[in-house]
């Protein structure tokens, strides 16, 4: 009898952990995209995306998680793994190859502390649409 009150509490317990953990984690839709779209879609827009990386509305997504990078052997978002996601190294200046993003006329700007941590999670937490 105590091991399967022990046992129905432990399962709700953890049922209740995980739809907190899903509540909190951004997703691309809502919150990272508009973010993507004010930072980089001048240069990755639709009209004519830079390197190929099309982020305007509703393509962001798709165009980045698993997707390889052409600048060296990482992904660009690897789904639960900022640091093996070379987007990550990018907007964090962190690269070893090719330049930080954003870029403006003359040189990369980081984006907010504020805007890298919301990305962060949003990689961490399973990169979600």
């Amino acid at each position: 009898m105590h091991v399967r009150v022990a046992t129905v509490v432990l399962v709700t317990f953890a049922a209740g952990l995980a739809l907190a953990v899903t509540e909190d984690a951004p997703s691309y839709t809502r919150a990272v995209e508009p973010l993507f779209l004010a930072a980089c879609g001048d240069c990755h827009g639709a009209d004519s995306p830079k390197k190929g990386l099309d982020l305007s509305q509703g393509k962001g997504h798709a165009a980045l998680v698993d997707r390889p990078s052409q600048e060296v052997d990482l992904p660009l978002v690897k789904a639960g793994d900022p640091a093996g996601s070379y987007l990550w190294h990018k907007l964090t200046h962190t690269q070893t190859e090719g330049k930080g993003m954003p870029r403006g006329m003359f040189s990369a700007s980081k984006l907010p502390q504020e805007q890298l941590d919301l990305i962060e999670r949003w990689i961490a937490a399973g990169a979600q649409p």
